[in-house]
């Protein structure tokens, strides 16, 4: 594993590479290591190995890793076109040392060529699923993913009066309700899939209550 990145470095890095995107887009990927703790989730990636990112956005997760965990091959998917775009051109400096891909996807057909990577990562994604399909949603990532593969997964936790926060920030920047569930809710129902649960944290960053769960594929 890496060892701990400041946030303001992380911060830096992002401003340096001066994102070509929509003001508020552009904002989002600058800034929001400070809202989110992704110092945290770089620290679970071991250098040299493969990730899956899924709703990766914009690619500033991704770009993240590339820089700090120097993984051998990322790959992400994104249901809108306009932010592969952006993931395409934040990380095209890294195409020559690391093999990378993102691909626009329906939100309901996980890419069966998950299963070739050692990590699985979700950030901030989980709530956006329609409550009655994210189960299902759960259950056929678990059957894709290849045995011993890592899943690094981080949401907003429903049981803190705190997720009110979070509801008007998707209420403003994708105006929709989230549908967050609680940590407990969501350790449970990966433990239902057959994953192993490695850890759960914690995190309160300004007024967005995070949780962090990391679990493994072992059957």
């Amino acid at each position: 594993m890496i060892e701990k990145i400041k946030t303001k470095t992380l911060v830096n890095f992002l401003k340096a590479k001066d994102p070509d995107a929509k003001f508020v887009d552009k904002l989002k990927i600058v800034y929001r290591p400070y809202i989110c703790p992704f110092d945290d989730l770089l620290m679970e990636i071991e250098p040299g190995k493969s990730v899956f990112d899924v709703g990766c956005g914009s690619g500033q997760f991704a770009l993240l890793i590339a820089e700090f965990c120097k993984p051998s091959k990322i790959k992400g998917i994104e249901i809108s076109e306009e932010l592969i775009k952006n993931a395409r051109e934040l990380l095209k400096d890294y195409s020559a040392s690391v093999q990378i891909q993102f691909e626009k996807y329906k939100g309901d057909d996980i890419p069966v060529d998950i299963a070739q990577y050692d990590y699985v990562t979700m950030v901030d994604v989980g709530h956006h699923i329609p409550k009655k399909l994210q189960e299902d949603f759960f259950a056929q990532l678990y059957s894709k993913m290849r045995k011993g593969s890592t899943f690094i997964y981080k949401d907003i936790n429903a049981a803190s009066p705190l997720v009110l926060a979070n509801k008007m920030h998707d209420l403003v920047f994708a105006r929709e309700i989230g549908n967050e569930l609680s940590a407990s809710k969501t350790r449970d129902i990966f433990k239902n899939m057959g994953f192993s649960i490695e850890r759960t944290s914690k995190k309160t960053m300004f007024c967005y209550p995070h949780f962090t769960i990391i679990a493994k594929k072992v059957i």
